[in-house]
């Protein structure tokens, strides 16, 4: 009964509070408006018009005076919306359509204020001010044949100073630039405080500078030009029209400094757009400030990054600053941007080509030089000059790294081509090479482009033959090493244990390296394998002189339980629930991650890199990316060494872990990094620099952590690095 009475008391309600508007005329609310603006209550007038709008629709008289509020509270397209209403409600009005019509210019609708224009000129053809909109909407939309007829019918309505403005104006777009000058000059003459006019007179004397080979009437131009704009200037101090094409006028006489003033102070009054940074940026360039003229062209890019022009010019600016390669890429991305467009032809893009080939010629002139590449060789071991290979080997890996200031041509061993990433500079490398029984040398020899060639030999010394042993001990695989698992089980934790006579180099599960303790020839291992869609894994273990043992493990898994729903419940008509349902986290509360540890890396205290300062902010910004965590405990390390960094993280961490059974490991470091070929390292305080094998590879980290042991189910590294590079930051989860 109380549900059919709520809607009628609802809608008694609403009639209830309208009634006061709809018993009081539109003409009621359009009165208290005006009171409302005479006062300079804007807001609150707004709202009667809208009211009176709202009770009568085509009260006309509302409509322009909320356009003229909008007006006055800098709404223009709410203003010129107003007015359209207005003048479609009344279409024989002219003066509603020439209103409606430069509103809409104000916003630049060029396209909809000729339209109210010409309907206005149908209504009334010699209104003077739709004819002025007129012209002005067909001079922003580029239409010279309906610019030139409205201002000659503009002009001979009646010769005033805006008719031999606006008059100027077209003249100036259609080249006639003596009718131009003759038309601005009436102007100011008429009304020496038009100062637009001192502004447009300027432009068109800047247009005859480009018509005249003569120097004297060259100067003449120029020295008119720079008179009219600093009139314009007396009039208004702060008019940047004025200021930016009396800064043209002043690089054409060389007088970069004023120009590069006169631009920066339109900067500085707001006017930041794309004309001015690039013109400050043609400045700067004819003023031999090359790198402030890039500076002003990245302002451009970073809005408009593939603006070819602007690349284009950057590039000129950075090869001048002779910064090739920086003028290279510039090239390059404007190549790119031009291929997709239908603005450029193909002649376009031969001519940016044959520009980016000489700029590559100089730049490869210009690196020239006679040194020969450093190599060195990582794997063999070897020392004093001998190379340690297995006895039993038939094919040798061989990698290293090579450093040169310059691109490689070419690296070899013993003839064979090493695989490296030919475009970067001081490569890694990797090969395999046949070695026959009687061999007695690796030779390796890397060139870099200029032909500069070094050669690194190494002798060979054969060594036993013997390859490691591999037991996984857990889970227990049994003789036969087949490993029985439980149905549906998507990862496994592997431990063992791998022996040799020398060192182990690598021990690795289907190829992932597990975690195991380096330089030793007797370790423990363990990793986290997934284990989804596979039925065997294979582990391998190879020593220091390339002896590698395989062993397989399969994988066995039991039927999957099938499990009866049991009867559904006579008093409910439900099952019984045989599962808790999951609770989801309340966004903003602790992750429930078990036993958590952090660990904070920093190192500061440089040997080959500028020392670190600052880093007092790295706490705070720990905390707050930790912040969801519930810690139990931080352990921190200061300047570490790359030994002592592989040695923690190897060892020491992980039987920490395994003893208190952490479930989560937190890891941050601050301190110098640095990216090379893709990868990320840290930089020890003991790092060198351009030397790769001297940083630490911190990739595996994470995949490291979580290998430690079975309790371990979340790892988190966070590298809070200085780098060399821009914005030097990487997080790898």
């Amino acid at each position: 009964m109380m549900s059919s009475l709520r809607y009628p008391l609802v809608l008694l309600a609403a009639l209830l509070a309208l009634a006061p508007v709809l018993a009081q005329s539109g003409n009621a609310f359009y009165k208290e408006g005006e009171k409302l603006r005479a006062q300079q209550q804007l807001e609150p007038a707004l709202e009667k018009y809208g009211l009176a709008i709202q009770v009568d629709p085509k009260l006309i008289k509302a409509y322009v005076a909320r356009a003229e509020v909008y007006g006055l509270l800098e709404r223009p397209r709410d203003k010129a919306a107003d007015l359209a209403k207005a003048f479609e409600l009344d279409p024989a009005n002219a003066d509603l359509g020439a209103q409606a019509a430069m509103a809409w210019l104000d916003v630049d609708s060029a396209r909809t204020a000729r339209a109210c224009a010409e309907k206005a000129l149908l209504v009334e053809p010699k209104h003077m001010r739709a004819q002025q909109a007129r012209v002005r909407a067909c001079l922003a939309l580029n239409d010279l044949d309906c610019a030139s007829a409205a201002a000659d019918a503009a002009l001979a309505l009646k010769a005033t100073t805006d008719t031999y403005y606006l008059h100027g104006l077209v003249r100036t777009a259609t080249r006639d630039y003596k009718t131009a000058e003759f038309d601005l000059d009436k102007v100011i003459e008429w009304n020496p405080m038009y100062e637009a006019a001192y502004v447009a007179l300027s432009e068109v004397q800047l247009k005859l500078y480009e018509q005249y080979s003569g120097p004297t009437m060259q100067m003449r131009t120029l020295e008119k030009a720079i008179e009219k704009c600093t009139r314009a200037l007396e009039l208004n101090p702060q008019s940047t029209d004025a200021l930016f094409t009396r800064s043209k006028a002043l690089a054409l006489q060389k007088e970069y400094a004023k120009a590069i003033d006169d631009v920066s102070r339109c900067v500085a009054l707001g006017c930041t757009d794309r004309a001015v940074y690039v013109q400050r940026a043609r400045y700067y360039h004819g003023f031999g400030q090359h790198q402030n003229a890039v500076n002003d062209l990245n302002k451009v890019l970073m809005e408009q990054p593939g603006d070819v022009e602007v690349l284009l010019f950057r590039a000129e600016c950075r090869e001048a600053n002779l910064d090739l390669e920086g003028a290279l890429k510039d090239l390059d991305a404007a190549h790119k941007a031009m291929e997709g467009s239908a603005a450029y032809t193909v002649d376009d893009r031969r001519k940016v080509q044959e520009q980016r080939d000489r700029v590559d010629k100089q730049l490869f002139e210009l690196n020239r030089e006679s040194d020969p590449p450093m190599i060195t060789v990582v794997d063999p071991v070897h020392r004093g000059g001998v190379a340690q290979v297995s006895s039993v080997l038939s094919r040798v890996k061989v990698n290293g790294h090579v450093r040169d200031r310059n691109l490689l041509k070419r690296i070899t061993v013993n003839g064979v081509d090493a695989d490296y990433t030919k475009d970067e500079r001081d490569p890694e490398f990797f090969v395999a090479v046949p070695l026959s029984a009687t061999a007695t040398e690796l030779v390796v020899t890397a060139m870099d482009v200029y032909d500069n060639e070094s050669t690194m030999t190494l002798r060979v010394e054969r060594n036993e033959g013997v390859a490691p042993a591999i037991a996984v001990t857990s889970p227990d695989p049994g003789g036969d090493r087949i490993i029985h698992l439980p149905a549906g089980k998507e990862d496994l934790f592997i431990e063992g244990t791998a022996s040799d006579a020398s060192i182990i180099r690598s021990i690795t599960v289907d190829g992932i390296l597990a975690s195991y303790v380096p330089d030793t020839n007797r370790t423990d291992f363990s990793i986290k394998l997934v284990i989804a869609g596979k039925d065997r894994f294979t582990v391998r273990a190879e020593d220091q002189f390339g002896n590698g043992t395989d062993v397989v493990y399969q994988l066995q898994r039991k039927a999957e339980t099938v499990v009866a729903a049991r009867p559904a419940d006579p008093g409910t008509g439900t099952t019984a629930a045989t599962t808790k349902p999951v609770e989801k986290p309340v966004a903003g509360t602790p992750v429930s991650s078990g036993v958590t540890w952090v660990v904070y890396i920093e190192n500061s205290d440089y040997k080959s890199f500028p020392a670190l300062q600052g880093q007092g902010s790295d706490a705070a910004k720990m905390q707050k990316a930790f912040g969801k965590y519930n810690v139990q405990r931080t352990i921190t390390k200061k300047n570490l060494s790359k030994q002592q960094l592989e040695r923690f993280f190897s060892t020491e961490l992980r039987d920490l872990v395994r003893t208190n059974n952490v479930n989560t490991v937190l890891v941050w470091y601050a301190g110098h990094g640095r990216t090379v070929g893709g990868k990320s390292y840290w930089i020890p305080v003991d790092g060198k620099k351009d030397d790769i094998y001297s940083f630490y590879n911190y990739g595996p980290l994470k995949n490291l952590i979580q290998n430690y042991s079975e309790s371990v189910s979340n790892a988190l590294v966070v590298s809070d690095a200085a780098g060399s590079e821009a914005s030097f930051y990487d997080l790898t989860r």
